[in-house]
């Protein structure tokens, strides 16, 4: 268990930081434990590491969001416009009322 000055001895070390690099995971990691430091009522503990994060310079990985959104524009240039069910059945009543016009007409 931590005391609050060493929370503190911390908190003056991030702050100090300019940046801080670290994988995606590593991020992903660290905020699951400062919720479980929030649920766990640890407050103290839990704004140094939301502090820490602050100071994170997240790498994107820019090929594979090019890949992927490359992949999703082609995925929804091939998708086929699919016709309502409605579409069909107000074909048929036009139809409908069309004859009946016509049969009205005579």
């Amino acid at each position: 268990m931590a005391n609050w000055k060493d929370v503190l001895g911390a908190g003056k070390s991030v702050s100090k930081l300019d940046n801080l690099d670290v994988s995606e995971n590593t991020k992903v990691t660290m905020e699951a434990v400062m919720c479980a430091m929030a649920a766990s009522g640890k407050v103290q503990e839990m704004a140094l590491i939301a502090q820490t994060l602050e100071k994170i310079d997240t790498q994107v990985d820019l090929k594979s969001v090019a890949t992927n959104l490359d992949r999703l524009v082609n995925t929804m240039q091939a998708k086929e416009t699919v016709e309502p069910a409605e579409t069909g059945e107000l074909r048929l009543l036009r139809a409908e009322n069309e004859r009946l016009k016509s049969g009205l007409e005579m």
